[in-house]
């Protein structure tokens, strides 16, 4: 059987780590290393063990393309590049930056090669109309196992394939600084290699929204509350914890759980004999039982949805049509009429999941397209950012594409704004 030849774009992190695992492993070839700093793509390829001599930078294709004929391993600054080169089955999109991801995977839909990312951002804020590109493409558009949200959907498919009742999907959250700020957290970005932005975003809780926005379309969940309740529990407690919140009526919500690391699923089981089996394998006396998936091995995993993309044509991780939740902006301060928002990880907002129609109803902007749009009205901290507040400027991808997928889910939110 031929390797799956992967594109790898991005070498930070996750990209550079992604890239020493698929060198490592049979089955995956690893053809194309892009970064837009060339030096940082080559110290990827580097530490990957990839030999110098297999190693052609370039940004011609018709080079590029000479040299994966020849079996050799191509670095660029050319994002595009891959998606025109044969021998090219799957992106491996890992740059982490919203209208970057976007532009990606719809360059590589419309070259019918499978996209498999990093990036939550992008598929919860235009996901779910990226998905219809792919299969009207014949190829798979998803995001990876090793991070939550697709931690999270194998955790509840290996559950539903059980035959059980899921109740509660969450993640676990260790610290939460909501009016976190590039600035705050510039010493711990540099003590671990991350930019500003990324280390910002994280803290302030926007991508962990991001991350329950992109399983909760994934699966048909919702936020029971704006931004979710987030309780502090350890794990012995998370089920009692839920049930005095009011989570375990029936519904199928998304939260999170202060503290403790990795995923989790409550379940319900009123069968004497699921009770019976689960008191035996000391899962508790039931009604309600927690699994929980401690590990996010990130890139470790990642190289499994490659597979699962190329061989099987599945996805570990996409939007099952409408989405049912948004991750929409919020003021992180007082924010004046004529300013221009700074975006995801910045200083001027955070993101908050809620649920799609409360989202078209009350024109709440995606935090994803906030830094397109400048305020025509004040708006005081932690207020929602609405449609008739600010005025988008400009044009690029990510505004096209959400613009499309409002038309196609029937929301006039960013149509009329």
């Amino acid at each position: 059987m031929q390797p799956i030849g992967v594109a790898v774009i991005g070498t930070g992190f996750f990209g550079s780590g992604l890239l020493r695992r698929l060198e490592a492993l049979d089955g995956f070839a690893p053809r194309v290393v892009a970064n837009r700093t060339l030096a940082h793509a080559l110290d990827a390829v580097e530490r990957a063990r990839i030999l110098k001599d297999h190693v052609v930078v370039t940004n011609v294709l018709r080079e590029a393309q000479t040299a994966l004929d020849a079996g050799r391993t191509v670095v660029t600054k050319d994002f595009d590049l891959a998606c025109n080169l044969d021998g090219v089955d799957v992106i491996a999109e890992a740059t982490g930056d919203l209208l970057v991801g976007a532009q990606i995977a719809a360059a590589a839909i419309a070259a019918r090669k499978h996209v498999v990312a990093a990036n939550s951002d992008v598929q919860a804020t235009v996901g779910s109309i990226l998905k219809v590109m792919a299969d009207e493409a014949g190829v798979v558009y998803t995001d990876i196992d090793g991070d939550e949200p697709g931690l999270l959907k194998n955790l509840y498919d290996s559950i539903r394939a059980m035959g059980l009742d899921v109740l509660v999907m969450a993640n676990g959250k260790g610290v939460l600084k909501r009016y976190a700020t590039p600035a705050t957290q510039a010493a711990y970005a540099a003590e671990y290699g991350l930019q500003p932005w990324l280390a910002t975003a994280a803290a302030d809780g926007t991508k962990l929204n991001f991350e329950l926005t992109v399983f909760a379309n994934a699966a048909g969940f919702v936020p029971a509350v704006r931004g979710m309740h987030g309780p502090a529990l350890d794990v012995d407690h998370v089920v009692d914890g839920y049930e005095r919140l009011g989570l375990l009526d029936g519904g199928r919500y998304v939260d999170y759980v202060l503290g403790p690391r990795g995923v989790f699923a409550i379940v319900h089981s009123e069968d004497p004999r699921v009770q019976s089996d689960f008191r035996y394998v000391k899962m508790g006396d039931g009604p309600y039982y927690l699994f929980h998936e401690q590990r996010v091995l990130i890139h470790y995993q990642a190289p499994g949805s490659i597979a699962l993309a190329a061989r099987h044509h599945q996805a570990t991780v996409a939007p099952m049509g409408a989405p049912c939740a948004e991750t929409v902006a919020f003021a992180k301060r007082d924010l004046e009429a004529g300013q221009h928002m700074d975006g995801i990880g910045g200083f001027d907002t955070y993101g908050l999941i809620v649920r799609a129609d409360e989202a078209s109803r009350q024109r709440l902007v995606p935090i994803g397209i906030s830094q397109y749009a400048r305020l025509v009205r004040p708006v005081r901290q932690d207020e929602p950012i609405t449609y008739d507040a600010v005025a988008l400027e400009g044009d690029n991808l990510a505004l096209e594409l959400r613009r499309k997928q409002d038309a196609r889910f029937g929301v006039a939110a960013l149509a009329h704004a």
